[in-house]
């Protein structure tokens, strides 16, 4: 499946152990970032985030060049608080104008349809 992937523009182990660190002390609940599960349908992919106690105008979700980003954070004066970020890169076969998403217990469910297949006609050239 190569329709979407986990976007990681610094990936490099320093960069992964200090993120480590540096979220396991301020919010351990988050350490590894929530769980996301992917499934297909005929005429979808299917992210589901789970976003335990983020409310949905805490939540920002853009695509920008076949980016998709998710950007969670809730006030500091809710219990449990905390923030989340991550990015998926997004195949052509997304009809990224088209995607919808759904808060519904904790649970983030984005709907990324596929694009309809397009049948190249064929072309006549004329010689000259």
């Amino acid at each position: 499946m190569n329709f979407i992937q986990k976007y990681q523009p610094t990936l490099s182990w320093v960069s992964e152990l200090d993120r480590l660190f540096d979220q396991s002390f301020r919010n351990p609940a988050f350490t590894l970032g929530p769980r996301e599960a992917f499934h297909e349908s005929d005429n979808a992919w299917i992210l589901r985030l789970d976003l335990p106690g983020f409310r949905k105008e805490d939540i920002k979700l853009t695509i920008n060049d076949h980016t998709l980003q998710v950007a969670a954070e809730s006030p500091a004066a809710r219990p449990f608080s905390g923030k989340f970020e991550g990015q998926w890169r997004l195949g052509d076969e997304v009809d990224a104008a088209a995607i919808a998403a759904h808060l519904e217990n904790g649970v983030l469910e984005l709907t990324l349809p596929k694009k309809p297949p397009t049948i190249a006609a064929p072309t006549f050239i004329p010689i000259q």
